[in-house]
Order: C-alpha cells, then sequence, then structure tokens
C-alpha cells in the first residue's frame, strides 16, 4: 500500500530519532497531525507557533536530541 506524504515525512522524523512534535493543529498541516496520531511520534499541542518553536529548542537544548516544530 501507497503512503502518503503526511507519512512520509513522519516515518522520517521518526527514524532520524524524534519522540515528540510540539505544534499547533490547523487547517494546512490536518494531514500531518493525522499521520502523527496513528505513529509512535507524541504530539504536544501548544497555543501558539513560537511556544512551538521555544519549546522544541529548548528540548533539544537539554537532550542532545532532535526536536521537531509544526505550525
Amino acid at each position: 500500500m501507497s503512503q502518503t506524504v503526511a507519512e512520509i515525512i513522519v516515518d522520517t522524523v521518526l527514524e532520524a530519532g524524534a519522540r515528540r512534535c510540539w505544534g499547533i493543529v490547523g487547517d494546512t498541516i490536518n494531514h500531518f497531525t493525522d499521520a502523527v496520531r496513528r505513529a509512535a511520534l507524541r504530539w504536544v499541542h501548544v497555543r501558539h507557533e513560537e511556544a512551538g518553536a521555544l519549546a522544541a529548542g529548548g528540548e533539544a537544548y537539554l537532550t542532545r536530541e532532535l526536536a521537531v516544530c509544526a505550525g
């Protein structure tokens, strides 16, 4: 069965070592958030894109691992 672009992106992010995705849902990324929901990547909801970027940056700095932000 073929994969969607969103599923390929989520699989790639998981293979790179990310565990969480910080972000805010919206019309333009619904396909991505749906792919995240069905994968092992954990979605952490924030109230604003800048808060997601700050949280992902802080996580990357503290853990020295890949962090993901979507908005």
